[in-house]
């Protein structure tokens, strides 16, 4: 079997069955013989997985993909922390919410937007550091870590894994610094949760909105909300196939940013990055 193809054929879906899950049909997208792109068409979030574990030599080859992704002036100004040990992980996912995925799966990463390796450099090199306190430095750190984050996810997938991003490393983004012994200029950016798939567990393709909607020809075209109820409308089938109550994507949309409460402690994410000196925020 081909590898790049093994989370295609572990579906047994054709590509072209996917493109339409995830359009609708009429999307007028093509879909040439190639398994790179096949294999990115094909991606969903997978939450179950078995209890076996995730190689180390595929970690490896996974990490090294992500290495080979682009990073803004060679300054690789990221790290990754990976997190096997069931206590251990345990421990992580308490500040994360206590999700399933994260217990279910045998391998976490947590990706770390990293400077304090740069910084280290700046003062063995013997050069002033002030670029340190902007902004930029923090974002591009930032983009670093998501960019190799997505090497890796895409990586894994190829060799048969399932992976779900876990945005909740930001929720107590203070005390899990601790917990991992992070260093000043270096902060949780991303969890990414990594195990082979539970076969009795069937994931779908997830729906997005049409191209039409999220690309902009020139200058920017704010949408008409007609578009954003037929997608509504898609996503409600959706659920209804995942055998889930019916809600509106624009009211989870609406409520997942409608007040402090609603994320989770990460209304608490600047202030954290201002004490660990991660840029002047």
């Amino acid at each position: 079997m081909d590898t790049i193809n093994a989370y295609a054929v572990e579906y047994c879906r054709p590509v072209e069955d996917a493109v339409s899950d995830r359009y609708g049909e009429g999307h007028g997208i093509s879909t040439p013989e190639n398994p790179v792109i096949d294999h990115m068409l094909m991606h969903r979030t997978i939450r179950r997985f078995t209890s076996d574990p995730v190689a180390e030599d595929d970690v490896r080859t996974a990490i090294a993909a992500a290495q080979s992704a682009a990073t803004s002036s060679h300054l690789q100004s990221w790290s990754v922390v990976k997190i096997s040990d069931p206590a251990h992980k345990r421990e992580v996912n308490a500040l994360c919410g206590n999700q399933g995925q994260i217990e279910a799966a045998p391998l976490m990463l947590v990706w770390l937007s990293d400077q304090s390796r740069n910084h280290a450099i700046g003062g063995e090199e013997a050069v002033p550091r002030e670029g340190f306190e902007y902004f930029e430095a923090s974002l591009l750190g930032i983009v670093d870590s998501c960019i190799a984050a997505q090497n890796a996810a895409l990586a894994f997938e190829a060799l048969g894994y399932g992976t779900c991003y876990i945005g909740a490393v930001r929720n107590n983004a203070a005390k899990l610094a601790t917990l991992l012994n992070l260093p000043d200029r270096c902060f949780p950016v991303t969890g990414l949760v990594v195990g082979r798939p539970d076969p009795s567990h069937d994931t779908d393709i997830k729906p997005r909105l049409r191209q039409e909607v999220v690309v902009h020809d020139e200058t920017y075209r704010t949408a008409d909300f007609d578009e954003i109820r037929a997608y509504n409308r898609v996503m409600n089938e959706f659920q209804e196939k995942q055998r889930l109550s019916p809600v509106d994507w624009s009211n989870k949309v609406a409520v997942r940013l409608s007040g402090k409460s609603s994320l989770h402690g990460r209304d608490r994410y600047m202030e954290y990055l201002r004490s660990v000196n991660a840029g002047s925020l």
